[in-house]
């Protein structure tokens, strides 16, 4: 995965994972479309509106994340994790009961 792309997911899960622990719900994420969630190197996030030569620079290196794919906070740093067989058949995620 491209550096901008991995940004730009990390970045936007970071902000749907701080707005889901303020809600305490069970809601899917508000991620726009053509807008960027970006984690600058410093750590801290930006969200950033994208124009066509934007969104065409970025979409050159994107990769679609696939099914399954968990991102979670733990210290400080966001990991990204391929937990498809976490889920039991019903596609419940298994982790959160723990």
């Amino acid at each position: 995965m491209s550096l901008i792309k991995s940004a730009l997911v990390a970045g936007g899960m970071s902000l749907a994972l701080i707005t889901g622990a303020f809600a305490q719900g069970n809601d899917p994420w508000d991620v726009k479309e053509r807008t960027a969630y970006v984690v600058m190197m410093d750590g801290t996030m930006k969200t950033v509106r994208l124009g066509d030569k934007g969104m065409a620079m970025l979409m050159k290196g994107a990769k679609k994340v696939p099914r399954g794919t968990v991102f979670v906070m733990s210290g400080g740093q966001l990991y990204m994790v391929n937990a498809s067989k976490m889920f039991d058949r019903a596609g419940n995620a298994m982790f959160g009961m723990f």
